[in-house]
């Protein structure tokens, strides 16, 4: 009767000592790696970049078309985080941020390090030359540090004023926008989300009335470049 007592207490400890293993190697099992958004990666691809550099020939063909129509201080809007940043640098802020549609372009600019799109400083350096005014869409409180690195390398841009907070790569009522609009002195609009050009038609409507308004009103201002992170 002992022996059996011992061991059925020698089988209890072998099998707790087990189940001790078993766990410590469920712990050391690595988290699976997060799910891979196809948009983001192909925002990294040659495609995107030979995409997004053939757009700014475009728009740097249709400047040069819109000037002789606007007859005084011509004004060009153009997307900060998507277009003026360097493309390279915001994968990276996506990849590193945990909640990477939730923009913030301060958080970019300071991941950046004001490293830009080398096709959008020709543009905004055509832009000058021709006397045009560049307008940034986004808020003074967010590009300060943009606007004060740029003017280092003789560009001077402009932010603009917005009603509300503006969610950037989506939507935002641009004040600044709206009054350049009334006064008819936009040449272009160079953006990757046409919600944020929506303020050009009150944004008083639903969205699908606000687009088709926008297209016919103001469609051959627009350029929109591709952003796989939004669109």
């Amino acid at each position: 009767m002992k022996k059996h007592i011992i061991a059925l207490l020698a089988i209890s400890t072998l099998g707790l000592a087990s189940c001790g293993t078993q766990k410590k190697a469920v712990a050391d099992v690595p988290p699976p790696p997060p799910p891979v958004n196809p948009a983001l990666e192909w925002r990294k691809s040659s495609e995107f970049e030979f995409i997004n550099k053939q757009t700014f020939k475009y728009a740097a063909d249709q400047l040069q078309r819109k000037l002789g129509s606007i007859k005084e201080g011509p004004v060009v809007f153009i997307d900060v985080p998507f277009l003026l940043l360097d493309q390279n640098t915001m994968n990276r802020y996506f990849d590193n941020n945990d909640r990477p549609l939730d923009l913030r372009i301060r958080e970019a600019q300071e991941v950046s390090r004001f490293d830009y799109n080398q096709d959008a400083l020709e543009f905004l350096r055509l832009c000058q030359e021709s006397g045009v005014e560049v307008i940034l869409m986004a808020e003074e409180q967010e590009v300060l540090p943009t606007v004060e690195d740029l003017a280092t390398k003789n560009l001077v841009v402009m932010p603009s004023l917005y009603d509300g907070t503006p969610n950037y790569g989506k939507i935002g009522r641009n004040i600044t926008m709206l009054e350049m609009a009334e006064s008819n002195r936009i040449a272009l609009i160079l953006t990757t989300s046409l919600g944020e050009a929506t303020s050009l038609t009150g944004m008083g409507r639903a969205i699908n009335e606000n687009m088709e308004e926008l297209y016919r009103v103001h469609g051959d201002k627009l350029i929109v470049f591709p952003n796989p992170a939004f669109n």
